[in-house]
């Protein structure tokens, strides 16, 4: 999230400030990598196979929203789920495309593709990330009021309380192998672009 807020932040700098923007955007890309590795590898929440769901699931768990009753869910719920999803790859997209273009001072490590031309794309990308972004943040807070869960505190501390009368299972550990191989990957990707 910070290197996202940098990244917006830091769009229109100029000179040797540019490079704030160069370097978190390229950070996004290995945190991204380190993502979706993760979705496939890691905790079962974490995984992708555990919060993308149909559109009738998510359509059914959007109604009873709405009319403020909506179904525990441990982990991520049905929108929030999709949320994550547009986000890793709206994220993904505008870093890439930043790496693509030549721009002012700027030649991107991957501007040979598409000679440079991806400045407007990366731009479009970036607006389009904020605005899903701020959808995110309202939504999470628009969650928490109506189910009474504190959306924002479990996010960062990664903590959620669980109603008596639900039944889960206890998360079982990953051990140290699948995170440190998803953060080798993620910093190789980083390192990789830094190298071109």
């Amino acid at each position: 999230m910070v290197c996202v807020i940098t990244a917006l932040a830091s769009q229109e700098a100029e000179g040797s400030a540019q490079w704030i923007h160069v370097y978190s955007g390229s950070l996004l890309i290995g945190f991204m990598v380190f993502r979706l590795v993760w979705g496939v590898i890691g905790s079962r929440h974490a995984r992708f196979t555990d919060f993308v769901h149909s559109f009738s699931v998510v359509k059914g768990y959007a109604k009873r929203l709405l009319v403020f009753n909506p179904p525990y869910v441990l982990g991520h719920n049905p929108l929030g789920g999709w949320m994550v999803v547009a986000l890793i790859v709206m994220t993904f997209l505008a870093s890439i495309t930043g790496l693509m273009t030549t721009e002012d001072d700027f030649t991107g490590p991957l501007a040979h593709i598409g000679n440079g031309a991806f400045g407007e794309a990366h731009e479009g990308l970036g607006s389009t990330l904020m605005v899903l972004a701020i959808i995110h943040v309202i939504g999470v807070i628009g969650h928490s009021f109506i189910s009474g869960e504190n959306l924002p505190r479990t996010m960062v501390n990664g903590i959620k309380h669980v109603p008596g009368d639900e039944k889960v299972e206890s998360i079982t550990s990953v051990g140290i192998v699948r995170p440190i191989v998803a953060l080798i990957l993620g910093v190789a990707s980083v390192w990789y672009l830094f190298q071109i």
